[in-house]
């Protein structure tokens, strides 16, 4: 199995289920920007995994809109699987309301 392979199986059994948890508790946001700050780790927490961004990684950085919430700061791969789930999110179809009588 190559490197691909095993990111893939990691973003789909592991990373995605996590996003999805913490964009249903509010921990993330729910709608991925199509802007993103990219630079160096800067050794903080990523904001899916938790674990650190190291200086030889690429670190994504978005600022929510809301002042109080601290920037969530990604891997790419775990960027990737936010993202995949905020368009899942998207995409879910909305509940029919019946007009009352």
């Amino acid at each position: 199995m190559g490197t691909t392979d095993f990111l893939l199986k990691r973003l789909e059994r592991e990373l995605r289920p996590i996003a999805r948890e913490r964009i249903g508790k509010g921990q993330l946001p729910h709608d991925a920007p199509t802007r993103f700050w990219r630079g160096f780790g800067t050794g903080q927490s990523c904001s899916l995994c938790d674990k650190p961004i190291e200086r030889d990684e690429i670190e994504y950085k978005i600022k929510s809109i809301e002042v109080a919430v601290q920037p969530a700061r990604f891997h790419r791969i775990c960027r990737y699987a936010w993202q995949l789930e905020c368009e899942r999110v998207k995409r879910r179809p909305r509940p029919i309301r019946k007009a009352p009588h």
